[in-house]
């Protein structure tokens, strides 16, 4: 596998950093709260998908928006990631806080999304519990 490739886009005018490496089908991994690095898994992932990292925004060097208040925030930014990208059958895989923002995209809309994997998801809200 080649090395990933660093890239700063912007999606509605928020400018953010990703990583991105391989190929096949397309894998979104949205990272924790420790925040955004390519790990040795990600290389293991890119063997045989797409791994598309990016850095959320209000994390490391991407840019902090004034409408960043929620999670449900950075969910509706990853759905116009996804559109602007033009990313179909996605794996979308979420870490902890990654896993929250992932559990709350699917929850608005899966059209793009083949599958979803939630690793020690931090902040769903269960109702009693």
């Amino acid at each position: 596998m080649t090395e990933p490739q660093p890239t700063r886009i912007s999606v509605r005018g928020c400018h953010i950093n990703l990583m991105r490496g391989g190929t096949g089908r397309p894998l979104l991994f949205l990272h924790g709260a420790g925040g955004g690095r390519w790990l040795p898994y990600l290389s293991d992932l890119a063997a045989r998908h797409d791994v598309i990292a990016p850095e959320h925004p209000g994390f490391g060097a991407s840019d902090t928006p004034d409408w960043l208040d929620t999670i449900a925030d950075l969910a509706n930014f990853y759905l116009d990631f996804l559109d602007q990208l033009d990313l179909n059958d996605v794996d979308l895989v979420g870490h902890s806080l990654g896993g929250w923002i992932a559990a709350e995209l699917a929850a608005r809309n899966t059209r793009r999304l083949a599958s979803l994997t939630l690793v020690c998801s931090a902040g769903i809200h269960v109702k009693g519990v």
